[in-house]
């Protein structure tokens, strides 16, 4: 029989270990802190380079091609297609400091507008990279952010004190957005959701374009009016839909988990209510999810029964990220019609850039660049398709 180890000595030996992985660690580090710098010297002589020859030094087409590379190449990878974004996004950005520096802005020169994104979560947001983009494509000055805000009041009064230029408001805020703005318009003061704030030099006033992208998604699978459509939750997105049903001559029953939210929600807009354990039961054409049940990382989870649904049935899903999530594949499975949440997302994206800077939005450059962040990440998002084809789902 094999004498026992002493603790003492197996101590030693786990610390020993430890200490020798660590070490191993921090030798990696210092070659990753030598390759980044290596490649930030290359960065700044391609800037030098662009500049003698007048070519523009920022180049999102170059810069999305290197994140889709790397997502490839990591395809049997530990790092997760999120972290694999955060962290060269990073690098781009220092390399874009790089080759356009602050100091490089003419005197006089008007600083960037700001746009933030204000939520929890945000971590999975492609508002980033789909306006950002589109600020690039139109020649617009500005820069957009991600924010997790926990508490929306403070981060409101911060846009004006910080002449932030304008937000989009998500999940869980767009009901409250309300109470926190000095001017609501009429449609969303009707909808009572807020998911696109302006600021005015310091008047900060909110506006709903869920309602206008999602009747714009729907609409090009299917016409609306007197259709039967039953919309899954009972928050901002599902006011906004449901208010554009509504509009549109369609006929709405919220389905939710809690009762009270979706009663209350339902006599707002004059329609019927059935609870979430009633959703197998309720007879529809179109089925909306406006819940993040699905939504990365809980891709498995899916927001009723996959026997609720039946072929004949119209199935669209709000969420964006994953694009293909578990209740648009068992839909598909089933013979429906789906709507994924991309088409909403753009559209709804592409009414926010209008009212921040008074030009036209390049819709498919939004959606193209959604749909190659998705494919980068590995959510098996299809190719983007050409111009014009107007198959936005």
């Amino acid at each position: 029989m094999p004498s026992k180890v002493p603790t003492s000595d197996m101590g030693a030996k786990t610390a020993s270990a430890l200490a020798e992985w660590r070490r191993r660690i921090d030798e990696i580090d210092e070659t990753i802190l030598t390759l980044i710098n290596r490649r930030l010297a290359f960065v700044q002589e391609i800037g030098k380079l662009k500049k003698q020859i007048r070519k523009p030094v920022v180049d999102d087409t170059r810069e999305s091609e290197v994140l889709a590379r790397l997502a490839r190449l990591n395809a049997d990878g530990r790092l997760p297609p999120p972290a694999l974004r955060r962290i060269f996004g990073d690098i781009i950005a220092a390399s874009r400091e790089i080759q356009a520096p602050p100091s490089a802005t003419p005197p006089g020169a008007a600083m960037p507008k700001i746009y933030v994104v204000l939520g929890n979560p945000v971590a999975h947001s492609l508002s980033p990279v789909m306006h950002n983009r589109a600020f690039g494509h139109v020649g617009h000055n500005g820069i957009y952010l991600a924010c997790r805000v926990e508490d929306l009041a403070p981060a409101l009064a911060g846009i004006r004190a910080l002449d932030i230029s304008g937000a989009s408001i998500t999940i869980p805020h767009k009901v409250a957005a309300l109470d926190w703005l000095d001017e609501v318009d009429a449609a969303a003061r009707q909808i009572g959701a807020v998911n696109t704030v302006v600021n005015r030099q310091g008047v900060l006033c909110g506006y709903n374009s869920d309602c206008a992208g999602a009747i714009r998604a729907l609409s090009a699978k299917t016409s609306i009016k007197s259709k039967r459509v039953a919309i899954i939750g009972a928050g901002g997105a599902a006011r906004a839909i449901g208010f554009g049903i509504i509009a549109e001559g369609g006929l709405v029953t919220i389905i939710n988990r809690t009762p009270a939210k979706g009663e209350q929600l339902a006599r707002d807009l004059g329609a019927e209510f059935r609870p979430l354990a009633d959703a197998d039961r309720v007879d529809c054409d179109i089925l909306i999810n406006t819940t993040p049940v699905g939504m990365l990382p809980e891709t498995a989870a899916m927001p009723l029964p996959p026997e609720a649904l039946s072929k004949e049935m119209i199935v669209m899903d709000a969420i964006y990220n994953p694009l293909m999530t578990r209740l648009l594949r068992e839909a598909a499975q089933r013979g429906c019609t789906t709507v994924d949440g991309v088409a909403m997302f753009v559209y709804q994206g592409a009414i926010q850039f209008e009212l921040w800077t008074g030009r036209a939005a390049p819709v498919e450059i939004m959606r193209a660049t959604v749909l190659e962040a998705l494919a980068s990440a590995n959510l098996n998002a299809p190719a983007p398709q050409t111009q014009g084809s107007g198959n936005y789902a």
